[in-house]
Parts: structure tokens; sequence; C-alpha cells
């Protein structure tokens, strides 16, 4: 699991650092372009690098995690025209980029590199502590666009014909989904989420062996992912990736503004499964502009007496990004979607007296 997280020069941050461990979920929250999404692939990049080279150094000791990690990094930014040198801050006076972060679990314990504009493809100063008890971890990240619809034309064009335009985010999620599921598997400690998904959408996806990889059963119907909702083929993939164990104790679960295509019916219900995804070991990052998400976040927290850190993006009037932070246990903290909420209430009032 990952407890802290500093950055420097990273996108448009100056400096990123939370000032506490980073509990089993976290809310970041910002208006349009301040960088939620680059904190997210940032810290997913370090922890999938991390795993990824788990696995290889298993079989081959002569892996290397600074190229594991130098790669992961370049292709989860995606079309990084001139390199890794790319991901520096550009308005800052230290042209160079650090990251450091601290886990719980995994092969490290600790990790820490930088970079130069002038960077291309590996990563530099790089340095590693290795755990002394490496507990498994494993890192998901479902990006804020669903890609079941497209999910063998991507897995044949990027896989097949490696054909660019698209990151790792979305085609390590394609890798993840097209691992068989197996029912009888699962921890029973999951069929409470697994109901409480299809509760959602009164039904579920499901993996098929055909040329569209999944359909979604609504009883003894199914139903093409042409004429599928979007938020079932967005969120709807979760029962599968817990039904083939790629979510379990131990992962660390990234969404980005998992709300669209959502009604705040089926999203409440969604941030109540998030809420016991976390209380049993699973460890959530989770963008959002909406306030349904922001509201029932923090009933789960005062509910279930868990630590919900809401992190809040802003630019200052030097266009640096700020970042404050709370724990929703504790109250709702004063954000730019509270602030909405009510502008728009008090303009409605507005009206009715005038």
């Amino acid at each position: 699991m990952i407890r802290r997280v500093e950055l420097n020069n990273v996108a448009g941050f100056e400096r990123f650092a939370n000032p506490t461990p980073f509990p089993g979920m976290t809310l970041i929250l910002g208006k349009n372009d301040v960088c939620k999404t680059a904190l997210l692939k940032m810290m997913y990049a370090v922890g999938k690098a991390m795993e990824i080279y788990a696995k290889q150094a298993e079989h081959n000791p002569n892996a290397s995690l600074r190229e594991v990690m130098s790669a992961k990094v370049k292709n989860v930014y995606g079309s990084l025209k001139n390199g890794l040198g790319d991901l520096v801050r550009k308005n800052g006076s230290q042209k160079k980029l650090s990251v450091y972060g601290e886990f719980d679990r995994g092969w490290a314990s600790g990790i820490s590199f930088s970079f130069g504009v002038d960077a291309r493809k590996l990563i530099a100063d790089y340095e590693s502590h290795e755990a002394h008890e490496k507990q498994p971890a494993n890192y998901v990240f479902i990006p804020a666009k669903e890609v079941v619809s497209a999910f063998n034309a991507i897995k044949a064009i990027a896989r097949q014909y490696y054909f660019p335009g698209y990151d790792d985010t979305t085609l390590d999620l394609i890798d993840l989904l097209d691992i068989p599921v197996k029912r009888a598997d699962t921890p029973d400690d999951f069929a409470e989420i697994l109901e409480g998904m299809r509760a959602i959408f009164s039904g579920e996806l499901q993996q098929v062996e055909s040329n569209e990889r999944f359909v979604f059963r609504r009883g003894n119907t199914e139903f093409q992912m042409p004429v599928t909702a979007e938020g079932v083929k967005h969120i709807g993939i979760l029962p599968t990736l817990i039904l083939n164990g790629q979510i379990k104790e131990g992962t660390v679960l990234f969404l980005d503004e998992p709300e669209d295509n959502l009604h705040p019916q089926a999203l409440r219900q969604l941030v109540k499964t998030l809420a016991l995804l976390s209380r049993m070991g699973v460890q959530v990052f989770m963008t959002t502009h909406n306030y349904f998400t922001l509201k029932q976040m923090q009933i789960e927290a005062r509910k279930n007496e868990m630590d919900v850190m809401c992190c809040s993006l802003s630019r200052n009037d030097a266009n640096v990004i700020d970042a404050s932070f709370a724990n929703l246990r504790e109250g709702m903290p004063d954000n730019d979607i509270v602030e909405e909420s009510l502008a728009m209430y008090d303009e409605d009032i507005c009206l009715d007296i005038s």
C-alpha cells in the first residue's frame, strides 16, 4: 500500500506531499486542469512498476527496476513527444523532476528517482529500499473512459500491431480484464460486494468466448456492448476484476472520475461498495467533480468510523497547484464542489425573493 508520496516539478505540481499517511480511501478534488489525473498516474506508474519488477525478478536475476520504472512512467503518460523530460514542470525554476514514495506492502519500502528536461528513456538518480517483509501488492487503474466497447480492437491494435495511441492505464486494464474469471475461487468476503454491484445495474457484465469479449446479462437476457448503458460498461468491470483475482486484499485501486454516466442512486451505491472494499484491505484513490460522490464518501467515513483523506487541489495566483488535506471523518472541508453547490442554491433563492 502507498503510505506517502512526494512530487517535485511533476507536470503542474511544484511540490505535492501528503502530510499524514494515506488511509484506505483518498478522494482527490479540484477544478479542471489542476493535474488530478497526472497525480493518479504517477502513483500508479511507480506502484505498477514495482509489481512488474517483483514478478520479473523471480525468474530473471538481471531484471532492472530502473528500466521497468522508466518504461512504465513513460507509457502511463502516453505519447510524450520528447520522452520523459516532457513531464518536468515547464514553468519551474528547477528544470528537474523528483519522485519519492513510501510503501508498507510490496517489493520496496521506499523508492526515489529524478530526471531533467533532457531525459528521454531512463530515469536518473535512482534509489530503492527493499522491504524486509515482501507482502504481495498489485495495482489497478480504471480510467475515465470505458474500455470494454472497443476491447478487441484495442487489444489487436496495441498488443498485436503495436500501434501507438493508448497509454498504459488503458492497456494494463485490457490485459487484466482478459484474465478468465473463476467464480469458485472468489473469497466469500467479496459476496456482499458482488451483490451490491449487481444491484446497481440489476445485472452484471460477463466475459464470453466470442468475438465480443463481454456481454451484459440481466436475468436470462444478454445485451451486446453497443446497446449497453455507458455506466455499466465503465464501472461494471469491477466484479470481473474481483472474480478473476485482480482486486483483492493488497490491491491499490485508482479510479479517475468514475461518476461519468451514473445516476446519483447508482453513484451512491458505488461509493458504498468502494468503502466496503477499503475496509477489506483494498486501498482506493479516486478523483471526482461530483457532489454526490463527495457527500456519500463523508457519510461512509462517519457511519463506519473510517478515515477518508480528502485532497483538494487548486491553482494559486502564481499559477502553482496547491494541495490541502482533510479527513472526511472529521467533517466536510471547504472545497470547490460544495462552494459551487451553495452558489447555485443562492442563485435559486434570489429568484424566489426577487
